[in-house]
């Protein structure tokens, strides 16, 4: 009902019940033609620097509970939204919630995501357009991730896109594999662990006069902070395990590059990684 999201008050509470609703209902929703609304919903949400927060937590929502099928043709369109306001009114937030979700779709190749399908949408936007966000964008602000689960996540995807992503073997060639590699190296200079404390940031001041006398946080829904990857418990361990695996899968084809396009500290320490 769009009366209710024009109440700022609303907000905060109906994106908590939402993405709480979503992974629970998300067979429902398809079968009833419910998801091209609610993501009418972050557009609407992610077109105000005041709730674009809530509108990349409702879309995180939507693309960890749908088959990469159902989403198949909203990329295009959903890319299209961000790369406007990135243009047009970007906000350091925006930036590392735009990155936070660039991550989370290209860890996910091995369900259907991943690099590949992020780059040919973005190609659908503009020919050559990632290769600007990639370098001026994602890899500078992928160091500025505070999060642990976040820069977790950085890693697999910086990872997976090393070893499996098409484009980063033939298209970006040397330049573009390198890069990658060293800003995967950065994090791991001082590797995510889990944290000790709840890392969600802290919510609106009830009484922020913002919102409005009706502002609710709605914390029964609460969100609590959860590891995308709790099978990973060493993140180094695992980088170079999974190196060294996507190696013998590619006929050496990592090896190969490793020689080919890294300086000879970054060599060392990657060799080091997946000789451990």
């Amino acid at each position: 009902m769009p009366v209710l999201w024009d109440s700022r008050g609303n907000i905060p509470a109906l994106v908590r019940l939402l993405s709480a609703s979503i992974p629970r209902g998300a067979e429902s929703i398809l079968k009833n033609n419910q998801l091209e609304p609610i993501l009418g919903i972050f557009q609407k949400l992610v077109s105000s620097k005041v709730n674009e927060t809530h509108g990349f937590d409702l879309l995180e929502s939507v693309i960890t509970s749908f088959p990469p099928a159902a989403l198949q043709s909203y990329f295009v369109p959903m890319l299209q939204i961000m790369l406007t306001r990135l243009s047009n009114s970007k906000t350091e937030n925006f930036s590392l919630r735009f990155v936070r979700f660039y991550h989370l779709v290209s860890a996910r190749a091995d369900k259907g995501l991943g690099a590949d399908l992020f780059i040919s949408a973005m190609d659908q936007v503009q020919n050559n357009v990632f290769t600007q966000v990639y370098l001026g964008i994602i890899l500078p602000d992928t160091q500025k991730l505070t999060r642990p689960f976040d820069r977790k996540t950085a890693v697999v995807s910086l990872t997976k896109t090393l070893t499996d992503s098409a484009a980063f073997v033939d298209r970006y060639g040397k330049k573009g594999w390198a890069l990658t590699c060293e800003a995967l190296l950065k994090l791991l200079i001082n590797p995510p662990v889990p944290p000790a404390v709840d890392d969600v940031i802290p919510d609106q001041d009830v009484d922020d006069s913002a919102f409005g006398v009706g502002f609710t946080q709605l914390s029964t829904c609460k969100k609590p902070p959860r590891d995308p990857y709790p099978e990973i418990s060493d993140v180094k361990s695992w980088v170079g395990t999974y190196l060294k695996e996507a190696d013998a899968r590619h006929g050496q084809r990592i090896s190969g590059f490793i020689q080919e396009r890294l300086s000879p500290e970054a060599r060392g320490t990657l060799v080091a990684y997946m000789q451990s």
